[in-house]
């Protein structure tokens, strides 16, 4: 069997099963992560706003909240207000997304991610074709479809972890079929390799992936990957070239969309008003899933590296320093929201850096949208008419410091479910 058909040989179960697989790793990684563990650091985050917009720090004390100890320490400027936040990520002549290069390019290997300029703008005139609002609502229904499968496993258990049950395989699946990847790949198993979860010692999984690379008719007409494959451009390359775009967005198609996805049923579970307005008002869907962006966006912070010496916010950052752009403060700084503490989707709407802004605006804002508005619209059916009136919700609420979403909404279903 070649390295190729070890990835597409699967039935529509061992798919379902590759998944579930994947997400065990990064359950079994989060419990063995202590970043995970440090529960709630929103009033470190607003004690820092008050003292300033920028901070001198350390990369390891961004990431843990305590100092290492160490002399190896890794400087850092920690960027903590909206206004400061804002101004860096719209501004790639001074700060650049080359800051990735020895983080995740460490991982999957030069992507857009790490570009700037007429490079990055090359990549996304393309990928454009397949993230756009047309493109992801057609597979709105897929996406439907995959909640509804999902929820009604949990029923048919009489319970289940809506993270694990729900969140995640919708995130997966979808980016998948957005990539193009052909029906029958395990790719859980891809994802859990395109993150650096999965070990891959004989390099079965690199050189399946490039077989399929190099088979430009795999992949599904309209694709990510067939827009990139057709571009015929030389800034992109072609076949085996295109590995860590895959990877990448395997990743971030994924990681922070499960996350938002797992936050979002947990505010929705957790407030009643949510269900109840939906119900009569529909349309407020979207602004029900901004305001959880905004509130626990699951990304917390994203990189960048000073090209010149520059001000920022009374500061003087150095060229090559690295910049630490903590968003889940930015979006909660009180200058900008009130009690912005609190989830309220009735809020006046003001725009959030949950999607980022300016050059690196989210690719996938389109796609998270979709997913979020069909995860809403099927579970308040749900839990208008079909959960029973004593169903529980068992979680402790979104943790983490760099990834922040609930680790479980485990849900108990009593006897009055009707599947």
């Amino acid at each position: 069997m070649t390295a190729l058909a070890t990835l597409l040989d699967a039935s529509p179960e061992h798919v379902e099963q590759d998944i579930t697989e994947a997400y065990a790793l990064v359950h079994a990684y989060e419990g063995d992560n202590t970043l995970s563990e440090d529960g709630d650091p929103h009033a470190e985050f607003a004690a820092l706003r008050r003292r300033a917009a920028v901070h001198r720090s350390t990369l390891e004390r961004v990431l843990t909240g305590a100092d290492s100890g160490e002399r190896t320490a890794t400087p850092v400027w920690h960027v903590v207000s909206f206004r400061a936040a804002e101004q860096v990520i719209r501004d790639e002549d001074t700060f650049s997304s080359s800051a990735y290069d020895d983080s995740m390019g460490r991982v999957i290997g030069r992507s857009f991610l790490q570009m700037d300029h007429r490079e990055h703008r090359t990549w996304r005139n393309v990928l454009q074709g397949g993230f756009n609002r047309q493109a992801v609502l057609a597979h709105r229904e897929e996406v439907r479809s995959t909640v509804a499968s999902g929820l009604s496993s949990i029923a048919a258990r009489g319970g289940g972890d809506l993270v694990a049950d729900v969140a995640f395989p919708v995130a997966l699946t979808t980016i998948a079929r957005l990539a193009g990847l052909p029906r029958g790949t395990r790719i859980g198993t891809l994802y859990t390799w395109a993150v650096g979860l999965r070990e891959d010692p004989n390099g079965r999984i690199t050189h399946g992936v490039r077989e399929l690379l190099d088979t430009p008719s795999a992949w599904a007409p309209g694709s990510l990957m067939d827009l990139l494959l057709r571009a015929e451009n030389p800034t992109i390359g072609t076949g085996p070239q295109l590995l860590p775009v895959l990877r990448l967005l395997l990743s971030t198609g994924t990681e922070p969309p499960f996350r938002s996805l797992a936050t979002l049923m947990y505010a929705a579970l957790t407030d009643p008003s949510v269900p109840a307005r939906l119900r009569t008002d529909p349309s407020l869907a979207p602004a029900v899933f901004q305001e959880c962006w905004r509130w626990e966006p699951p990304l917390t912070w994203v990189f960048r590296r000073c090209t010149t010496d520059t001000e920022l916010a009374g500061r003087m950052i150095g060229r090559g320093e690295l910049v630490c752009v903590n968003l889940a403060s930015a979006n909660r700084d009180d200058t900008r929201w009130s009690h912005a503490d609190l989830f309220d989707f009735r809020r006046e709407p003001l725009p959030s850096l949950a999607m980022g802004t300016g050059p690196h605006t989210c690719l996938g804002r389109h796609l998270a949208a979709v997913e979020a508005q069909e995860l809403l619209s099927e579970l308040i059916s749900a839990v208008g008419s079909t959960w029973p009136t004593g169903w529980t919700l068992h979680t402790d609420g979104p943790a983490g410091r760099g990834f922040r979403s609930p680790v479980r909404l485990g849900v108990r279903l009593g006897n009055a479910w009707v599947a």
